[in-house]
């Protein structure tokens, strides 16, 4: 378990619609299921909800979508979150423990995530590898959900 740091969080959020148009303006081939993620160029692009990304990239990726007024907005979010990591034989059990959700490798797969909640708390849990799961937790309850994790 550990905090990883050295990334960067950008959410895009454009109108009904405009995915076809966003797709061309970003330049990637965007996740259409909510829980998906998909790479290009060094970023992952996370579906978070209807005509909603997150784009998550290294610190220092000066990328900031200029998304125009009608089509959306691009709102960096890498102040208002901490990642926390939990890796190993034993973490998808950890979770489990936790959180609702089935962390059988072939039900929560590789580069899938879900909007779910720890100990009371909203997170984004994120299937970075079989045994690697990055979470995604507001700043404010990122204590609480390490000591959750680390007591559990």
């Amino acid at each position: 378990m550990g905090e990883s740091r050295g990334w960067s969080l950008m959410q895009v959020a454009a109108f009904a619609g405009t995915h076809s148009e966003l797709r061309l303006l970003l330049g990637v081939n965007l996740p259409t299921r909510v829980g998906d993620a998909v790479h290009s160029n060094g970023r992952q692009w996370l579906k978070t909800g209807a005509e909603q990304y997150w784009i998550i990239s290294r610190a220092g990726d000066e990328f900031a979508p200029a998304i125009p007024a009608h089509m959306g907005a691009a709102t960096a979010l890498s102040h208002s979150r901490t990642c926390i990591f939990v890796e190993g034989e034993g973490a998808a059990a950890l979770l489990a423990k936790s959180v609702p959700l089935d962390f059988h490798p072939e039900q929560f797969r590789v580069d899938q995530f879900a909007l779910t909640g720890l100990h009371h708390t909203p997170v984004l849990i994120h299937r970075r590898a079989v045994s690697r799961f990055e979470i995604y937790a507001l700043r404010t309850y990122a204590q609480s959900v390490w000591e959750w994790l680390a007591h559990t």
